[in-house]
């Protein structure tokens, strides 16, 4: 599910329908690429050759790095499962809360990854991943 977030006025109105609505963009290469676990592929479809990954984890952030890295969690923990949970779109800006969970039994982390979308192509991602909580003193869910 995503939601695209419009400014009001006749500006937005006016403006014409992208020919890939970003959120349904980034919606389909997170599927392919962590819930489906073919990240190579998802990084050949969707990713511009030009990708900045902002991932501080990720060696020299281009596209290749970036989906070796993921590769490799899912080599790592092959159980893990990614849930899209909201996304979110902003002309050419797209939000994503999303559960990991590494393995059957584990905690859950949070995660809130943001894209940049040109051209049809993820162009740059930011992340932010919260680890499983332990004693939470709030009885809302981060889901």
């Amino acid at each position: 599910m995503w939601i695209s977030l419009m400014t009001a006025g006749a500006a937005a109105a006016a403006q014409p329908v992208p020919a890939c609505p970003p959120g349904q963009l980034v919606s389909d290469f997170y599927r392919l690429a962590l819930i489906d676990k073919q990240p190579k592929a998802a990084f050949e479809r969707y990713m511009a050759p030009d990708f900045v990954e902002h991932k501080p984890d990720v060696p020299n952030g281009t596209r290749e790095a970036t989906a070796e890295f993921l590769g490799g969690i899912i080599r790592d923990v092959p159980t893990a499962r990614w849930e899209i949970l909201r996304v979110i779109a902003d002309g050419d800006l797209v939000a994503l809360h999303a559960r990991f969970i590494p393995a059957p039994g584990a905690g859950e982390y949070a995660l809130a990854d943001f894209f940049r979308v040109k051209d049809c192509k993820i162009v740059e991602h930011w992340d932010v991943v919260a680890g499983p909580v332990k004693d939470a003193v709030n009885p809302n869910s981060r889901f």
